[in-house]
């Protein structure tokens, strides 16, 4: 069983809409482009709250859009992965 998937500490945020912009405080130096997240990513992003799992997240996603739970899961890893890789979260 997987942990729950956490944002790290020291992001901003803006969310407007069903639209986020984040920025990696911490890692500013590095990267230096916020990160814009819309569509499926930002529905992802909202979840990952430190109180789901990507199990869970998936379930909900697949739930919501009445769409296959195993492309939901495939998607829903490839962004874990992603943000884990841009240092924007961590398993909790």
């Amino acid at each position: 069983m997987s942990a729950p998937l956490a944002r790290v500490v020291g992001l901003a945020e803006v969310v407007r809409g069903d639209a986020a912009v984040v920025v990696n405080l911490p890692r500013l130096e590095e990267q230096q482009v916020p990160h814009l997240f819309t569509g499926p990513s930002f529905e992802i992003w909202r979840r990952i709250d430190g109180t789901r799992t990507k199990g869970e997240i998936a379930d909900e996603l697949a739930v919501a859009y009445g769409a296959s739970r195993d492309v939901v899961a495939a998607d829903v890893n490839v962004l874990v992965a992603q943000l884990g890789a841009l240092g924007l979260i961590l398993e909790a």
